[in-house]
């Protein structure tokens, strides 16, 4: 996300004792104005994210700041630190509710998810079967991700990966949108 990323570049100018170069500043410009676009696209949307405890952290963050909502947030993780690292991370964008899972399995994910009213999963192939018995879109990122071939090469950070990851998961948002529409569209 944008907050983050910039927390990034300024430590590193502060390190380097260098300005942050023009073609960071430019790409942070082109994700603000992604974000005014998507943002009524992904605005409340209630998410499910899951992955590793600072990927969950980062992306809860992220979705936060975009204004998807993260109120389901597990790892299989037994750090212990999951709940308080969001609330610090997230600070006022905190969901009220939100449901924190650590050493969480699979299984005990979908039980809680049924009842959650989602629209979106964030997290790698693993959720793919909750995501298809519940019939909610899933964007597939961080490891493993089995079932999509060059998962490897996709970037979600700093400004430029940022918006590749919310291009997808407006896309993906788009085309479930699209799919279950009675009469389909191609113009939103």
């Amino acid at each position: 996300g944008i907050n983050e990323s910039d927390k990034f570049f300024k430590l590193l100018s502060l390190i380097t004792h260098k300005d942050i170069p023009e073609k960071y500043q430019m790409q942070r410009g082109r994700l603000i104005d992604l974000y005014v676009d998507g943002h009524k696209y992904v605005s409340g949307k209630r998410a499910m994210i899951y992955g590793e405890e600072d990927l969950v952290v980062a992306l809860a963050a992220f979705a936060a700041e975009v204004g998807i909502q993260p109120v389901f947030c597990f790892t299989g993780g037994e750090s212990g630190k999951l709940e308080q690292t969001l609330r610090k991370t997230l600070g006022d964008l905190y969901p009220e509710g939100a449901v924190i899972g650590q050493g969480m399995s699979f299984g005990r994910a979908e039980r809680i998810a049924q009842e959650m009213n989602l629209d979106l999963l964030i997290g790698n192939s693993k959720g793919y079967y909750i995501a298809r018995k519940l019939d909610i879109p899933i964007v597939r990122t961080g490891f493993p991700i089995h079932d999509r071939i060059g998962a490897q090469h996709n970037r979600i950070l700093g400004y430029e990966g940022t918006a590749i990851l919310f291009e997808n998961i407006v896309n993906t948002l788009l085309e479930n949108i699209q799919r279950k529409s009675p009469i389909g569209y191609k113009y939103m």
